[in-house]
């Protein structure tokens, strides 16, 4: 028994090496890689407040920050840690999105391999994990950094989960409390866990067996509503989780309602969104088994009601047919119904941003499926001679076939340029790939192409109000003033929360020394996000040449509140103070 001990531990440290050594060697051109116009900006390269010195302020800045439509504090302060290591290297931030997912590799592993004892098993739905070409947007993507942090504490939050079955207690259940919080506050996306680990107390962990007496199983219509059963304690047990899934739940609507970022069910009809759900569910599976067409946008398009039709049959027999042998084949039902409700928070019922489906939300969906693939061709072949050996050949060609596929994707994410032209190549409609690249045509001073790209963008999506700004913004450049205030008027009317607009309308009208209606457009810009410092400064400055020496100070101090380091208020400010003194 120790023997077989020993031998166990040294296939897991074998298994984690080789883990460790794939993941590393096929990711390693990261580290090249530039920043993408798309969210990157957002979330790093453009963003003073990931940039502004780590203090306590600024950590606590982060909780109340929903300027990009989402609530994630601990992924910013570990985007403020890597600006502090890193600036704008972009390499080095790709870096700890390639060790976050070497991490998350290995938890995977340990989890199903203590859980199962089944260690080569475990290693390959690792190994998938690490390989699969879907998995590339999360690891290449640094604003998807959110991702993968957020899947190393759900991992974490799991194993601690089996530590405290184990022995269970209050001083086990904290850390997978807090480890579950941080979670959270990494990604909402997290919100599902609660629901897995019952799951998982199904199979694996074994935990309902249910002793019910005759006499209350004739009384009782299902074991949910059995007081003495134990799924009603594994819930209880979970209500603190739960609990902390609504109140996360609550932080994302209201910070996506705070930039108008959820789509209205008159924008994108309910029908629509059930069917884009019956056919998202069967495309994901299928990307699972054939990662072909890979692109970083998969825009709204009209499905036929036969696909519709065909794919919710598919789904309801996959469901009636892993529901049937649940007791035969517990992990099936386990795997599949981890992929279903782990998908349903970004499935589009609630629909935030564009896009119909991405990449990236199967991150952790998929594990159940790897999970059910493994599983299950063991079972197949566990009648065969050298069962062990069959399986190393099978998924070690199947791995070698997804690594390839996987170093194709990655180096479509070197830059802006070789990611969306690319994607345009897979759809000439995506209008998010001529606005990327139109944004980067802008930052290179190629106007003119710039221009092509936007106006290719709005012709795609007439209501993208983010290429009317950028192309006001070049109008302007280029002297023509009246269009560029036409294009920022049309960027607030196709979605009012736009404050970039707001601010551009305030600084046209500043700049033609129209101070009141300025001020007015800089006010309601920070009435939309009161940490746009650019309107506090532009504010301040029009309150000083109205006069208002007081009030213009007021908001250059506001302005330095949020960033210190900002040199323009402190310039605004030291102007100001120096003409009241001069009064």
């Amino acid at each position: 028994m120790f023997d077989h001990f020993i031998i166990k531990k040294k296939e897991s440290i074998l298994v984690v090496c080789i883990l460790i050594i794939l993941t590393l060697g096929i990711y390693w051109p990261v580290q090249h890689y530039d920043f993408i116009n798309y969210d990157d900006q957002d979330y790093v390269s453009s963003n003073y407040r990931i940039q502004s010195a780590i203090n306590l302020n600024s950590i606590l800045s982060t909780f109340h920050d929903f300027h990009s439509g989402l609530w994630h504090p601990v992924t910013y302060i570990s985007h403020m840690i890597d600006w502090q290591l890193f600036g704008f290297r972009a390499g080095g931030h790709h870096w700890t999105n390639v060790i976050l997912h070497i991490f998350n590799t290995v938890l995977l592993f340990s989890l199903f391999s203590n859980l199962t004892g089944a260690v080569w098993r475990s290693a390959f739905v690792a190994a998938l994990f690490a390989v699969h070409p879907m998995n590339v947007e999360s690891v290449a993507w640094v604003a998807e950094r959110k991702n993968v942090l957020s899947t190393f504490f759900w991992l974490l939050t799991m194993l601690f989960y089996v530590r405290y079955v184990k022995q269970p207690g209050w001083k086990r259940y904290l850390p997978v409390f807090i480890s579950f919080t941080l979670g959270l506050m990494s990604k909402p996306m997290l919100v599902t866990l609660p629901f897995v680990l019952l799951l998982m107390d199904y199979w694996p962990l074994n935990r309902l067996q249910i002793n019910l007496s005759s006499e209350d199983q004739s009384k009782a219509t299902t074991v949910f509503f059995v007081k003495d059963s134990k799924i009603y304690w594994l819930i209880l047990e979970k209500v603190p989780l739960f609990i902390l899934s609504v109140i996360c739940i609550y932080f994302t609507i209201y910070a996506s309602q705070f930039v108008n970022d959820i789509t209205s069910f008159s924008d994108l009809p309910l029908v629509k969104r059930i069917a884009n759900i019956n056919v998202s569910y069967i495309m994901y599976i299928k990307k699972l088994f054939w990662p072909a067409n890979l692109t970083i946008f998969y825009p709204y398009i009209h499905v036929q009601t036969r696909t519709v039709l065909i794919s919710a049959f598919l789904l309801i027999s996959m469901t009636a047919i892993f529901c049937k042998h649940y007791k035969k084949y517990p992990y099936l039902i386990v795997g599949w119904f981890w992929y279903l409700g782990t998908l349903v928070p970004v499935i589009g019922l609630i629909q935030v941003g564009r896009q119909s489906m991405a990449d990236h939300y199967a991150y952790v969906p998929f594990i159940g499926l790897f999970v059910m693939i493994v599983w299950g061709v063991e079972q197949i072949l566990s009648k065969k001679i050298s069962v062990l050996k069959l399986l190393i050949i099978i998924f070690v060609f199947i791995i070698a076939v997804f690594t390839v596929l996987t170093h194709n994707q990655i180096r479509l994410w070197t830059n802006t340029v070789t990611l969306f032209d690319d994607a345009l190549k897979k759809n000439s409609d995506n209008f998010l790939a001529y606005y990327a690249l139109g944004l980067d045509a802008m930052e290179k001073s190629k106007n003119e192409q710039a221009l092509y790209y936007y106006d290719k963008a709005i012709r795609a999506n007439p209501q993208f109000w983010p290429a009317y700004n950028n192309k006001g913004l070049i109008l302007k450049t280029l002297g023509q003033r009246e269009e560029a205030l036409q294009n920022f008027q049309k960027a607030i009317q196709a979605n009012k929360f736009s404050v970039e607009a707001y601010h551009n309308i305030g600084a046209y009208y500043y700049e033609n020394k129209k101070f009141d209606e300025a001020v007015k457009f800089f006010l309601k810009a920070i009435e939309i996000d009161p940490l746009y410092i650019e309107s506090y400064n532009y504010l301040g400055v029009a309150l000083v040449e109205k006069g208002k020496m007081q009030e213009g100070i007021k908001y250059f101090e506001k302005a330095l509140h949020i960033d210190p380091n900002n040199g323009n208020a402190q310039k605004n400010l030291k102007i100001a103070r120096e003409m009241i003194l001069k009064k």
